[in-house]
């Protein structure tokens, strides 16, 4: 597909880092909007009915080992991830999301369903790594190191770099799992105030981003958006330039297109 009618993106490919000097960020165009969906596709159908608010329960055991001793595994703690996986998967098995608006008992078919795809959405730990360097990595403004080496905020990265990439893989038919950096510094515990949605509809121009989201966090909800803002100034730097929010009052301080692993099992969501 064409991006900023310049140059096609593969989704998988990141490419080039965006030239300092253009004054129109990487997919959006230049004097006019343009907007597209995945066919079909809507939280309030595809979206799981439950909110992603787990009781305290272990996610996994080892043996006798219970994992929250060492400070993770638990449910309480959201299975955001696997929520967004599995809407994908929903989606791309043509099924419906079940009723219900209860999540799932711990140990459950549909529970162990979504812990497995929780632990495949972090791609073999590639993603809370990308998390971390985001989050951790990237200070606001840049100093030191990060000066040196020209590390751009996460939310320079979510436009200039990873919305290209979102919208390829929605324009090419397919929910896109997003990561949303809602933390900031060096501490491994801040990694759990992160967040994992599913984009489905993008609007842009060449001021604006605006990315419609099932977000687990929001149960059946076709409203949610992640927005990005781009002033006109074209002699700031992008950090002075770009904003985010999310239009639920979240915290939003970068996204980023996460790999999908491929369609999961949905027979545990067959209706009962």
């Amino acid at each position: 597909m064409s991006i900023g009618d310049r140059h096609a993106v593969d989704p998988a490919d990141p490419g080039d880092p965006a030239d300092p000097g253009d004054p129109t960020p990487p997919g959006l165009v230049a004097a006019s909007e343009t907007a597209g969906e995945v066919p079909g596709f809507l939280p309030s159908i595809h979206g799981l009915r439950f909110a992603n608010a787990f009781p305290p329960g272990p996610t996994l055991t080892l043996g006798p080992i219970d994992p929250r001793v060492v400070g993770f595994g638990d449910a309480s703690a959201g299975l955001c991830g696997g929520m967004a996986l599995t809407a994908r998967d929903l989606y791309e098995a043509g099924q419906p999301a079940p009723a219900g608006d209860d999540p799932p008992n711990s140990g459950s078919p549909r529970f162990r369903s979504l812990v497995r795809r929780q632990v495949q959405s972090l791609d073999w730990l590639r993603v809370p790594l990308r998390f971390f360097d985001l989050q951790a990595l990237r200070p606001d403004p840049p100093a030191g190191l990060a000066a040196a080496l020209r590390r751009e905020p996460p939310r320079v990265v979510a436009i200039l770099d990873e919305w290209p990439r979102i919208r390829a893989e929605i324009d090419d038919g397919h929910p896109s799992v997003v990561g949303l950096v809602r933390a900031a510094g060096g501490s491994p515990w801040d990694l759990a105030r992160n967040h994992q949605v599913l984009a489905f509809a993008y609007a842009a121009g060449d001021r604006f981003v605006t990315l419609r989201v099932y977000d687990p966090n929001h149960p059946c909800r076709d409203d949610v958006e992640l927005r990005g803002s781009i002033s006109a100034d074209h002699g700031a730097p992008w950090r002075d330039r770009i904003r985010l929010s999310q239009s639920t009052g979240e915290p939003l301080l970068g996204f980023f297109r996460q790999p999908y692993p491929g369609r999961g099992p949905v027979r545990a969501w067959r209706p009962r």
